[in-house]
C-alpha cells in the first residue's frame, strides 16, 4: 500500500490547533486556542480555500464534532467557556449567532461525539452529556473520578467514555454498566471501531485495543510520550497522534506501518477524511493533511519544505538525556532500523546531535538537539537569580505562573513553595514535581517499545545504544488471576467466620479489575487474617496499587509486611513498595524520606536473603528503583545513605546473577554522583562474565 505523503499545509489559526472535524469530503473544521472555529473547502484535490471564522469565543476551542441529522449540518464546538455551541457550516461568526447553545457543564469541554441525532460531550467537570440539539440533556453520565477526556457513542442508549481516572467506562444510558483500569496513566481518548472494538490512548504512550466487556486484546507500543488522538481509516487501519511530534499509522495486526514525523512539539488531534486522507491538528498552529493518492499529493516544493521545516527542527536537551560523548557518529547510520519509526541520535564532526527516524526502509533526519540552557546565563526573578525560571499553565485562559528553580534545591521543596505562594491545592505538587524533573533532566530518546520493554534484562540485545543510566523504573506488575482465585478460596474458607469475605464480592472484582475495590479486600486479608494467609493480601496489594490510589492505610499495612515473621511477606511487602515508584501521582514522594531506608533494610533482610530465594532479586530491583529515583533528585544524603546500603547488602545480592546484575545497573546508575562500593561488593560482581556484565563495566569505568 502507497505510504502516506504531506498533501496541503493549512496556515490561518494563530495558536495551537486542538481540534479538527469533517463534516464532508471537501470541507474541514478546525478549533484553536486563538478562540476560533474556522471553516477550510477544497478548491482542487490539493489545494485548499483561505479559512473563514465560522464562530468566535470568549476562550479558548478544545473540541469539535460535526452535527448531521434530518437533512441538517451542524459544526458543534466546547471550550474553556463550557458551553457545547452549534454554529451552520455556512455561518461567520458577525453574521450571526450560533443557532443552539447548550449550557450544563461546569468546566471546559474538551470532547465532543455526534450521532443519530445526538451530542454527547465530556467535560473536565467529571461528566458527560447526551443531547438532543435543543439543549435537552437526554442523559448526564457521571462516575469519573476526573476530567473526562473521550466520548464515544455506541448506539441511542450505549455510550463509552475515558478519563484522567485512568479508566475506560462503558454505560447503558445513564447507568455504568462496566469499568476498568485502561491505562497506567491519564486516558486521552477512547475510539470506537467499526466491529465493536474500543481502541484507547493515554500519557503512558501507548495505545491499546478492547473488547467491550473490557477484555484486553492488544497493546500498541511505538509513541515516545504522551498519545493524544485516535481515528479509524476507511481501510480498518488505526492512526494515533501525540507529544512525540509524530502520527502513526496501524495496520490490523498491530503493526506501525508508517510514522510522519512534524516540525512541531504536540500533534494535538488526528481525524480520518472520507476519502481516506489524514488531517492533523498541531501546537504550530498549522493543519496539515497527508494523503496515500497520488493526484493529492503537494507541489514539490511544498514537499521539500516540509523536509526542510523537518530538518532545521530542534528538540531541546531538556527533554533528553544526551551524553554527546556517549553517542555514536554517523556510521551508526550505516545499520538498518529494526521497525519503523524508531529514532537514533547520532553526533556530528562538528560536535552536534542529529536526530533521525527510521522510515521507508532509511533513516531521515527528524531534528536537531540543541540546548535548552546555559548554566553560565543565570535567570532573575524577583531580585534573584536561578538556574530555570519556568512558565506554568496551571489553567487554561490564565496568564501563567512563574517557577524559579535551582538545580541544586529539591524539586519537593520547590514545589510545595510554589503551591503555597499561588494558593493553589498541595493536591498539585506531584504534578509540578514531573514537570520540573522533565524539563532539568529528561528520559532517553529511544525509550523501549515492543515485545522487549517489559523486561528490560531479559536481554542485551533489546538495548538499543547505552544502558546506564538506567532511567524508568521496574514493576512487579504481573497476577496469576488462576492462583489468586484458588488461593483465596482456600485461605477465606480457614478465617473465623466474621473475618471471612463474601466469594461473590472478591469474584465480581475479579472479574471487573476493580482495583480500588480489591485493594480494600487487601487490606481486609492484612489485618483481619490469620498471619499465616497474609501474603495472599499483600500479593493482591502489590499488583492493584499500580491501578487505584493509596488508601489512608497503607503505610499501616506496608509496616505489618515488613515486621512480620515470615520471609515471604517481608519479600512480597518490598514488592509492593518497588512499584509504588511506578505511581505517577504520589509515588516518589514517599521514598523524598531518608529514614526511610531505615525502615526497610533491617539486619533481618540479610537472614531472609539465604531463606528466601525471591528475597534477593526484589531488594536489588528496590535498590535500582531508589538509584534511578536519586539519580533524578541529585539528593546527597539519601545517596549516602543508599551506598551504604549497597555496601551492607552488596554481597548477599550479588550471589544471584539477576540480582547481581540489576545491582550493578543501579552502581552504574549512581556512577555521577560519586558511588564508593566495597572491595567486597566488587569482586562478587565480577565473578559473572557474561556479555552483559562486560557491557555494564565498560559502561561503568
Amino acid at each position: 500500500m502507497p505510504i502516506f505523503k504531506l498533501s496541503a499545509t493549512l496556515q490561518g489559526h494563530e495558536d495551537d490547533v486542538r481540534a479538527l472535524c469533517s463534516p464532508d469530503p471537501d470541507t474541514l473544521v478546525s478549533g484553536s486556542r486563538d478562540s476560533t472555529v474556522r471553516v477550510w473547502r477544497r478548491i482542487d484535490p490539493r489545494l485548499w480555500s483561505e479559512p473563514t471564522i465560522n464562530y468566535k469565543s470568549t476562550k479558548f476551542v478544545n473540541s469539535l464534532a460535526c452535527y448531521k441529522h434530518a437533512g441538517e449540518t451542524f459544526i458543534v464546538s466546547g471550550g474553556n467557556d463550557a458551553l457545547v455551541s452549534l454554529t451552520l457550516v455556512d455561518a461567520t461568526f458577525d453574521w450571526v449567532d450560533p443557532a443552539y447553545v447548550l449550557v450544563g457543564h461546569q468546566s471546559n469541554v474538551c470532547a465532543l461525539a455526534c450521532k443519530d441525532g445526538l451530542i454527547m460531550s465530556g467535560s473536565w467537570d467529571s461528566t458527560a452529556k447526551v443531547w438532543r440539539k435543543d439543549g435537552t440533556v437526554v442523559y448526564e453520565l457521571k462516575g469519573h473520578e476526573n476530567s473526562v477526556w473521550g466520548v464515544q457513542i455506541v448506539s441511542a442508549t450505549q455510550f463509552v467514555t475515558c478519563g484522567a481516572d485512568r479508566t475506560i467506562r462503558v454505560w447503558n444510558g445513564a447507568t455504568q454498566v462496566r469499568q476498568w483500569v485502561a491505562h497506567a496513566d491519564v486516558v486521552r481518548d477512547v475510539l470506537v471501531l467499526p466491529d465493536g472494538t474500543i481502541a484507547s490512548c493515554s500519557n503512558d504512550t501507548t495505545v491499546k485495543l478492547w473488547t467491550l466487556d473490557g477484555d484486553l486484546l492488544q497493546t500498541l507500543h511505538g509513541h515516545q510520550n504522551f498519545v493524544y488522538s485516535l481515528a479509524v481509516l476507511p481501510t480498518g487501519e488505526l492512526v494515533s497522534s501525540g507529544e512525540d511530534r509524530t502520527i502513526r499509522v496501524w495496520d490490523r495486526a498491530g503493526t506501525c506501518v508508517q510514522t510522519i514525523t512534524l516540525p512541531c512539539i504536540s500533534v494535538w488531534k488526528v481525524i480520518a477524511l472520507e476519502n481516506g486522507d489524514i488531517a492533523a491538528a498541531s501546537s504550530d498552529a498549522q493543519v496539515r493533511i497527508f494523503t496515500r493518492a497520488g493526484k493529492r499529493v503537494a507541489a514539490r516544493e511544498l514537499l521539500d519544505k516540509f523536509e526542510a521545516d523537518l530538518q532545521n527542527s530542534t528538540v531541546n536537551d531538556s527533554v533528553y538525556n544526551v551524553n554527546k560523548d556517549a553517542l555514536p557518529g554517523r556510521d551508526a547510520l550505516k545499520q538498518p532500523g529494526t521497525g519503523e519509526g524508531e529514532t537514533r541520535m547520532v553526533r556530528t564532526e562538528i560536535g552536534t546531535v542529529e536526530v533521525y527516524q527510521w522510515n521507508e526502509s532509511k533513516w531521515s533526519k527528524v531534528g536537531e538537539v540543541v540546548n535548552s540552557t546555559s548554566t553560565d546565563k543565570k535567570k532573575e526573578y524577583n531580585g534573584q537569580f536561578y538556574d530555570y525560571v519556568f512558565d506554568v499553565d496551571i489553567a487554561d485562559g490564565q496568564p501563567p505562573l512563574k517557577l524559579p528553580y535551582n538545580t541544586n534545591e529539591s524539586p519537593y521543596a520547590v514545589a510545595d513553595k510554589f503551591l503555597l505562594d499561588n494558593n493553589l491545592p498541595a493536591s498539585y505538587s506531584q504534578q509540578v514535581v514531573d514537570f520540573i524533573l522533565a524539563n532539568t533532566g529528561g528520559a532517553s530518546l529511544d525509550q523501549q517499545s515492543g515485545p522487549g520493554s517489559s523486561e528490560p534484562y531479559q536481554d542485551p540485545a533489546y538495548q538499543k545504544q547505552g544502558i546506564l543510566p538506567q532511567t524508568e523504573y521496574l514493576q512487579f506488575s504481573k497476577l496469576d488471576e488462576t492462583k489468586i482465585r484458588t488461593a483465596f478460596a482456600k485461605l477465606n474458607a480457614k478465617q473465623a467466620v466474621q473475618n471471612q469475605i463474601e466469594p461473590v464480592e472478591f469474584e465480581t472484582c475479579m472479574n471487573c479489575q476493580d482495583s480500588k475495590q480489591l485493594a480494600v479486600l487487601a487490606g481486609q486479608m492484612i489485618s483481619k487474617w490469620d498471619t499465616s494467609s497474609k501474603l495472599l493480601g499483600f500479593d493482591i496489594l502489590r499488583f492493584t496499587i499500580l491501578h487505584a490510589p493509596p488508601s489512608e492505610t497503607l503505610f499501616e499495612l506496608v509496616k505489618i509486611g515488613l515486621t512480620s515473621q515470615s520471609p515471604k511477606v517481608v519479600m512480597m511487602t518490598i514488592r509492593l513498595l518497588v512499584n509504588i515508584f511506578s505511581a505517577k501521582q504520589w509515588g516518589e514522594r514517599v521514598f523524598a524520606d531518608p529514614d526511610l531506608m531505615d525502615v526497610v533494610f533491617l539486619d533481618d533482610i540479610l537472614d531472609a536473603l539465604k531463606t528466601e530465594k525471591l528475597m534477593s532479586i526484589t531488594v536489588a530491583t528496590f535498590v535500582l528503583n531508589y538509584a534511578v529515583f536519586i539519580r533524578k533528585l541529585r539528593d546527597q544524603t539519601l545517596y549516602t545513605k543508599l551506598a551504604a546500603v549497597i555496601n551492607k547488602f552488596g554481597v548477599a545480592l550479588a550471589r544471584d546473577e539477576e540480582s547481581a546484575y540489576r545491582l550493578l545497573v543501579a552502581i552504574g546508575t549512581l556512577k555521577p554522583l560519586g558511588t564508593k562500593i566495597d572491595a567486597a561488593v566488587t569482586a562478587e560482581l565480577q565473578k559473572y562474565k557474561s556479555p552483559r556484565f562486560d557491557a555494564l563495566w565498560t559502561e561503568i569505568k
